[in-house]
């Protein structure tokens, strides 16, 4: 097996040694311009993993003679970095023309040297998507994130406000994030020829605890600030999810690949392994912020008016319902009060005057009976109805009640800038944190979440206005049901997720073994499940009480168990329900209403 694998790493590396495959090259002609400057490749690449490069050919050599070896990582990315291979590329025959790089032969279907050298840097390309697709240079892989020189007493400190104080580092802090191979044993270090990603070394380096009951878990729940280049396309946070509710450790990940199946918007995620001042903390689900990249990449072309997060706040108890408090700014914040605690916490650049936007928009959603037709265009006019519904729809699914759904939190609400006259802005809802769903249920729950109702009607639910006043309307409701059953009987079903979930064990298996010693005793990361209740959970599909503290009492069912009763509740509902058909044929490409 390993002559094999060996001899099919040396065929892939000859093959493509210096030069696409012809297919491959056709399709790189069509993302390639004719010629450009440095800021035109820049845009092209984002980032070059040079370990993925062929290790005999051009791009590769030019790649590793521009590389900066003090920045400590592997690959070409910044302004300097590629002004130097740019320059490079300019002295490569037929390269260069009025000053600028030629990619492709004058009137010919084919490449300049320079042009194919850009297209293996395609092929090599990282950007936060591909960081955290669980598939880098090495095949499968697991970030290994290793920061050091932080300030532990003040990572477990509140501020003044009763916010997570940010740690940060001295002058000899560090953080390095690199690939590496899941099978592989502690200790693992960042090796370039591993792919190390980010590299920070200085005071820049800071570290904070992250959520809301969670950011006091034995395990830490915790953020990784950095200071890295925007342009690249890296990241300049990390989110690390301590998955401590969760013993499979997939059901985050799970949720996004079936919220990407139904076309919202999702958060890359990929599993990580962390370590804090030389101590091993564990696995993690890794994930980048919530940041301009995000939102440009979902919304492109779309300018932000103001952008918030949904809290568990403390100027409004239970949650951020997304219903009317009044027409002024003020009416939505307490001024004065910490960002971070507030009910509609502004993100990004969005000034407390903006909260006037987040008043216009609620003022306009609620104004109109929901059977109305003034209803209908209004709705349709200010906020992406058919990307809420369908969110609300899988969120139902899930049973993911920590969200919206019961909690009113864990969201983002995008308002855009409109230049019309006395228009409220247009908004689109964004799913935040979903770590409580698919058969989680918190101590005192009836426990019974695969019998929710598909309408979100009955006990255990909360002020979620939004999401009933589109229901009340035959229209909406109609394309909500219709979404649903297709959802069903394609994606959500306990054979569908079997393979959804496959991919991920292979990454995960040796990673979570490692924070026990033994199958039974307790995780030396504090972990609250020992390997045994993490192999009955992730591998028989087992139902599991937590017998320790924070979450002695919580009950995890079995996943497939879960979806498998989930389905035949919901086709059971779906049987029960008159209406009428959309008219939308989710089979297509178009999932649009009608007009």
């Amino acid at each position: 097996m390993l002559a094999q694998w060996r001899l099919n790493f040396l065929y892939v590396t000859i093959e493509s040694a210096g030069r696409l495959p012809v297919n491959e090259e056709k399709l790189a002609m069509d993302r390639i311009p004719d010629s450009g400057t440095t800021k035109d490749i820049r845009n092209l690449v984002k980032s070059v993993s040079i370990p993925a490069l062929p290790k005999d050919s051009r791009a590769r050599k030019i790649a590793e003679e521009a590389h900066d070896p003090a920045s400590g990582d592997s690959f070409l990315r910044g302004k300097a970095e590629f002004e130097r291979a740019a320059a490079a590329l300019m002295l490569l025959p037929d390269s260069s023309e009025n000053g600028k790089i030629r990619f492709r032969v004058a009137g010919e279907e084919t490449l300049t040297q320079a042009g194919m050298v850009v297209a293996l840097w395609q092929k090599a390309a990282e950007d936060r998507t591909t960081i955290f697709s669980g598939t880098g240079a090495l095949g499968p892989t697991i970030l290994v994130v290793q920061v050091a020189g932080v300030d532990l007493n003040t990572l477990w400190s509140d501020d003044e406000f009763g916010e997570a104080r940010k740690a940060n580092g001295n002058a000899d802090a560090s953080v390095r994030v690199f690939e590496t191979q899941p099978a592989l044993l502690l200790p693992k270090r960042p090796d370039p020829d591993n792919g190390v990603i980010i590299a920070e070394q200085g005071e820049q380096v800071s570290v904070k605890r992250r959520g809301n009951t969670s950011r006091w878990d034995p395990k830490v729940n915790i953020s990784v600030y950095l200071d890295d280049d925007e342009e690249s396309g890296i990241p300049r946070q990390l989110n690390l999810i301590n998955s401590l509710r969760d013993p499979s450790y997939r059901r985050i990940r799970l949720a996004f690949d079936l919220l990407g199946l139904a076309r919202c918007p999702v958060r890359p995620n990929m599993y990580a392994e962390l370590t804090l001042n030389g101590k091993y903390y564990g696995t993690y689900v890794a994930m980048p912020p919530m940041d301009e990249y995000h939102f440009k990449t979902w919304l492109p072309g779309v300018k932000h008016r103001a952008i918030f997060k949904g809290n568990y706040g403390d100027d409004l108890p239970g949650g951020a319902p997304l219903e009317p408090r009044g027409i002024l700014a003020t009416d939505y914040f307490t001024p004065g009060s910490h960002p971070e605690s507030r009910t509609y916490e502004p993100r990004l650049d969005t000034p407390d005057s903006d909260y006037a936007a987040l008043a216009s928009f609620l003022a306009a959603f609620h104004a109109n009976d929901p059977k109305s037709v003034s209803f209908v265009d209004t709705a349709r006019r200010i906020l992406d109805v058919e990307g809420f519904l369908r969110t609300m729809a899988v969120v139902n699914l899930l049973g993911s009640w920590d969200t919206y759904y019961l909690n009113s939190h864990n969201y983002f609400l995008h308002l855009a800038v409109d230049d019309s006259a006395n228009q409220p802005p247009f908004a689109t809802f964004f799913l935040n944190d979903v770590d409580s769903l698919l058969g989680v249920s918190w101590p005192g729950q009836k426990r019974n979440w695969q019998d929710k109702d598909l309408l979100f009607r009955g006990t255990e639910i909360g002020r979620i206005p939004l999401i009933t006043k589109l229901l009340a309307n035959e229209l909406f409701r109609n394309y909500y049901l219709d979404f649903m059953e297709w959802f069903v009987r394609r994606h959500f079903n306990a054979g569908r997720v079997r393979l959804l979930q496959a991919p991920c064990w292979s990454i995960l298996e040796r990673s979570v073994y490692l924070e026990a010693d033994t199958p039974f005793g307790a995780p030396h990361t504090n972990r609250r499940w020992t390997n045994d209740q993490i192999h009955r959970a992730a591998v028989l599909d087992q139902t599991l009480t937590s017998e320790q503290e924070p979450i002695k009492g919580i009950r995890v069912d079995g996943i497939e168990r879960f979806v498998a009763a989930r389905c035949k509740k919901v086709l059971g509902q779906l049987g029960g329900v008159t209406r009428s058909p959309s008219g939308v044929d989710f089979d297509s490409a178009n999932w649009r209403l009608p007009a």
